[in-house]
């Protein structure tokens, strides 16, 4: 397998969805292995849906945590966590209004690397 900066990095990744109505895959967690066209993370997903006045978590659930290999092609974008956050403890995450992932400790200055 090849090194690549993201290894045993905590990280987000956001899969491309097929339809515009399908619902959104985000998995946190750490990477711990990649072959140039799969990249292996050990981590939870998250589903969810457009957040609504009527569900404003967009039907969210998580996965149980497990190592997962996802196809690059299926990746829209990959975001390096900080080493002190915790990609396992889901409970840190929250929904926006846009349907994606916000992580409001990355807003805390002394949590964010130098």
């Amino acid at each position: 397998m090849q090194k690549v900066p993201f290894l045993d990095r905590n990280v987000v990744l956001r899969i491309v969805k097929p339809y515009p109505q399908a619902r959104n895959h985000v998995y946190t967690g750490r990477v711990v292995d990649y072959d140039g066209n799969f990249v292996v993370v050990d981590g939870c997903v998250l589903h969810f849906g457009r957040p609504s006045a009527e569900d404003p978590a967009g039907g969210l659930t998580t996965s149980p945590r497990a190592v997962r290999w996802i196809a690059l092609q299926r990746v829209e974008y990959i975001r390096e966590l900080p080493e002190e956050m915790d990609p396992y403890d889901v409970t840190k995450l929250k929904v926006s209004a846009d349907g994606s992932i916000e992580y409001p400790a990355l807003d805390r200055p002394d949590l964010l690397p130098d």
